[in-house]
This record gives C-alpha cells, sequence and structure tokens, in this order.
C-alpha cells in the first residue's frame, strides 16, 4: 500500500516510522526539511519539502499512485485543503484528516473525510481518567481504530524538562500534557512548559 503522510510534526513522523516498519511504501511532504530529522535513522521513504497544498507538490510525492493520504500538519485549515485535494481531485480511496476544533469534526465526516480530533479523545481520555479515579489509562475506539491512552506522572529526574526532552518509546505519542491544576495544554501549546511535580504526560499508542 502507498501512504501518504503530509506533515512531518511529533505525529506526522511517528505515524511514518511506525507504517514504514510495517513495510507500507510511505513518502512524507513538509514544508521544513528541519522536519525531517524526526524520522528514524533506517527510514528510506520518500521525502520531500514543499507547501503542502500545492499540487505540483503532490504529485512529485506520488499522490496520484496513493490508497491513502493522512494530514497531519498542525494546522487544521491546511489539513483539511490537502484532504479535500486528496479526495476531489485526485480521488484518493481513503482520507485521514486531523482536526483540533471538534465544532468542525461531524461537518466533515459527512463529507466523507475520516477525521481524527485529539481534543475530542484528550477529554474522552480525561473524563475516564476522572470517572475512574483508581486507572491512569483508558482505550479510544473511533472507526476501525483502537487508541491506548495513558496519563502518566511525571518522575523526579524529568523536572524542569520540556516535553521535547522526555524520553518514550517508539511506539507512543505524546499528545499533551495535564498540568496539576487540572489545565490541558496540547502539544503544540506546551513546547516550551518545563514539567512540575503533580503533572502528567499525556502519551497515545496504537492497539
Amino acid at each position: 500500500m502507498n501512504i501518504l503522510i503530509v506533515g512531518c510534526g511529533r505525529v506526522g513522523a511517528g505515524l511514518a516510522n511506525a507504517l514504514y516498519r510495517e513495510g507500507y511504501d510511505i513518502s512524507v511532504v513538509d514544508s521544513s526539511a528541519e522536519s525531517f530529522t524526526q524520522l528514524e535513522d533506517g527510514f528510506t521513504g520518500f521525502r520531500l519539502t514543499g507547501v503542502p497544498i500545492d499540487l505540483t507538490v503532490l504529485r512529485r510525492a506520488g499522490i496520484e499512485e496513493c490508497h491513502l493520504v493522512a494530514a497531519v500538519t498542525g494546522d487544521d485549515n491546511t489539513n483539511l485543503m490537502v484532504s479535500q485535494i486528496a479526495k476531489e481531485i485526485f480521488h484518493v480511496p481513503k482520507v485521514l484528516t486531523r482536526l483540533y476544533d471538534p465544532a468542525r469534526q461531524d461537518i466533515y465526516d459527512q463529507e466523507g473525510l475520516h477525521t481524527v480530533c485529539p481534543t475530542s479523545i484528550t477529554v474522552d481520555l480525561i473524563q475516564q481518567i476522572i470517572s475512574q479515579s483508581d486507572q491512569d489509562s483508558a482505550r479510544v475506539v473511533f472507526g476501525n481504530t483502537t487508541l491506548s491512552l495513558s496519563a502518566l506522572a511525571v518522575p523526579p529526574d524529568h523536572r524542569g524538562k520540556t516535553i521535547g526532552q522526555v524520553s518514550h518509546s517508539l511506539e507512543e505519542s505524546i499528545i499533551g500534557i495535564l498540568r496539576k491544576d487540572g489545565t490541558l495544554l496540547f502539544h503544540e501549546a506546551a513546547g516550551n512548559y518545563k514539567l512540575k511535580k503533580g503533572d502528567r504526560v499525556l502519551c497515545a499508542r496504537l492497539v
């Protein structure tokens, strides 16, 4: 299966690495060449630097032969534009779209786009953890995919570090921080935040 991943941040790179290890043919597009440093050393899939919504860039990345496109940049509008281009112009059989705004999720689901909203997923996670106070993990199912989500206490040696400095397994992606006061910081907003005692790191893993 040929898969095109648009966006090579933590989610895009983690997805590319995981799918490449499973034997899929992977192409990755990002507007910044520096983002490709997050790919594993053994990753030999196709990488292309360019504007994600540029048709020429998408063609060079092989979108016309793709079976699946995953639009996972950090910007909702870019992801939606890429997904609509993939679906309406290039007729890609399956398109996945990451959205942060849950208010837009139902609208685009109705248009045939398969959307994944980390905001809704994280809310579900926190609700489950709160209602089951003896547990620090939960599972969320959307479509045929199940995510195992964990809220991990920050160990003493990680206090004072940012989430970019936190070590974690290759199978997991860090999606944010649940602060001691109950404030939720998603990954992009938590970049410079220094972890403190009582905080919990939110991690996601495909089951």
